[in-house]
């Protein structure tokens, strides 16, 4: 009597297993298995694609590089850059946290979360991505002034670095590359006096041709010369 007692007992629970709604363990991946207990996919992972805008172009791209002359920043110019976090997997990621790493010589304009100015930092989170979901987001930084640039007349190149971590640990990142450039102009010396007065340019001088106003006086002979030449005619006659 205990058997049969046992059997159509397991026979209920299994019965009750097959029946149970599927959004049961929708929500995790996980599926029954027979006999008892269930099985879940691994924790979703993720990948992170960091990309920086090509100052000529406009441009997104993975890296810039010195080969490029026109892909170089200089002091005081804006950068901006993308970061697409995709959930690789077919089930959801509960949580996300990102950290944006900022290199020497940018410094953070607008972005998503919170910056730490002390570690150079912006961290930011993003909720529920769902499996085969893309998010993007925009991240602004502008290049320092000229006078907090060290180096003159040459080109350094610095790296941006993005990291992600899911709620169940699994982890990403990705790097972006930009080159930064200064450039020196050299200042038109002023040439000063031994008192240190700036010695003024001369003054130019114009010159009027010869038809100018200094010829008015000899046309107004014409007619005197003319009434001579007749008096002179008239008298040898």
């Amino acid at each position: 009597m205990k058997k049969v007692f046992n059997l159509i007992l397991t026979g209920a629970i299994f019965s009750l297993i097959l029946i149970a709604p599927k959004s049961a363990f929708a929500d995790d991946g996980c599926t029954p298995v027979y006999g008892g207990g269930q099985t879940c996919p691994p924790p979703g992972n993720i990948t992170i694609d960091k990309t920086v805008q090509n100052p000529q172009s406009g441009i997104f791209v993975d890296n810039l590089t010195t080969n490029d002359p026109k892909s170089k920043y200089s002091a005081g110019q804006i950068v901006n850059f993308k970061i697409v976090i995709t959930n690789t997997t077919g089930t959801n990621i509960p949580s996300v946290s990102v950290k944006d790493v900022f290199p020497s010589y940018l410094t953070f304009v607008s972005g998503n979360g919170s910056f730490d100015s002390n570690k150079n930092t912006l961290t930011f989170s993003l909720s529920n991505l769902n499996g085969g979901q893309t998010q993007t987001f925009n991240v602004q930084a502008k290049v320092v002034d000229g006078a907090n640039i060290p180096f003159n007349n040459g080109v350094v190149c610095v790296v941006n670095q993005a990291f992600g971590t899911t709620s169940g640990g699994q982890t990403a990142q990705d790097n972006s590359q930009l080159c930064i450039q200064k450039i020196t102009v050299t200042p038109t010396p002023v040439v000063t006096t031994k008192g240190g007065l700036p010695v003024a340019p001369a003054p130019k001088i114009i010159a009027t041709p010869a038809t100018g106003p200094e010829m008015l006086p000899l046309i107004g002979l014409i007619p005197t010369g003319i009434a001579g030449f007749i008096l002179r005619r008239k008298i040898n006659k």
